[in-house]
């Protein structure tokens, strides 16, 4: 009898070696975890914004554009980023000599997870998450004390970093502007 030289590997041994493959994977995905990488790159770009906003809204306050106290969310206007007088931040006012495009949340939904705690008092930890809130940029002017206040919500537990040393009174928020206390938005 001739004796069959065997090329390849038993089924057995891929068995062996997709199950390994799996668990590696497995663990990969569960040290890397992409939710929250994703979280955390859409707080880094709120962020970036909440800058954008505040250097926005310095320059309008500083040439006298708001006449009255308003307060604004990127829900209105569909959410628009435009910035001729039609976009979600201060109606009617040309924003276009300041920037070319309005920023808004990277989700703008009505409905998402934060980090945050409700109400006021207790700070903000890395495992704490509220859900059902809204995922919009805020913005507020009080002609009275010619002040304003611009607020973001972080996703990622990482971010309660930003919401408790803000300087600001919300426990869901990260706030930024010149209103003393930041305290022209209410927690929404």
């Amino acid at each position: 009898m001739k004796k069959l030289l065997q090329k390849g590997f038993t089924f057995v041994e891929l068995l062996i070696v997709l199950g390994i493959l799996a668990i590696l994977i497995a663990t990969v995905l569960l040290v890397i975890n992409p939710a929250e990488a994703q979280r955390k790159a859409r707080d880094a770009q709120r962020m970036k914004d909440l800058v954008t906003m505040q250097a926005i809204m310095d320059q309008a306050v500083s040439d006298g554009v708001f006449t009255v106290t308003a307060a604004w969310d990127s829900s209105q206007q569909a959410g628009s980023k435009a910035c001729d007088g039609t976009g979600w931040l201060g109606f009617g006012q040309d924003f276009c000599k300041y920037i070319a495009v309005l920023p808004r949340d990277p989700q703008n939904v009505v409905s998402g997870k934060i980090a945050g705690v409700e109400g006021t008092g207790t700070a903000c930890s890395n495992a704490t998450t509220i859900d059902s809130k809204t995922l919009y940029y805020y913005a507020a002017y009080d002609v009275d004390s010619n002040s304003y206040e611009v607020n973001v919500r972080q996703e990622s537990t990482s971010g309660c970093k930003n919401i408790n040393n803000d300087g600001g009174d919300s426990n869901a928020f990260v706030e930024a502007g010149t209103a003393e206390g930041l305290d022209l938005i209410g927690d929404k």
